[in-house]
């Protein structure tokens, strides 16, 4: 009789063992693959971040900021005539 409560015992507590650990695999797999998109986020940030030094920099030279001017904002120096080609109607 006492090996028997013995045995259910071990058993009971193996299962349980398992589920809980079972449980934490998830949770540790859950979290590695959000460790991994908030890595890839910050790499994208980085990106982002560099790209926009790198424009702050060339904000600096007169050419860019002439450049810039003329294709954003469709500006000319006096005299010039801005041509703008549009599109060709699309065929019905």
């Amino acid at each position: 009789m006492r090996k028997k409560i013995f045995l259910i015992l071990v058993i009971v507590e193996s299962l349980f063992l398992l589920f809980w650990g079972i449980k934490s695999y998830y949770v540790v797999n859950l979290s590695q693959k959000e460790i991994r998109k908030v890595e890839e986020k910050l790499d994208q940030l980085k990106s982002e971040n560099q790209r926009l030094k790198e424009q702050m920099n060339s904000l600096e030279d007169p050419f860019y900021l002439e450049k810039m001017a003329r294709e954003k904002l469709g500006l000319a120096r006096e005299g010039e005539i801005v041509y703008k080609i549009l599109p060709a109607p699309a065929e019905k």
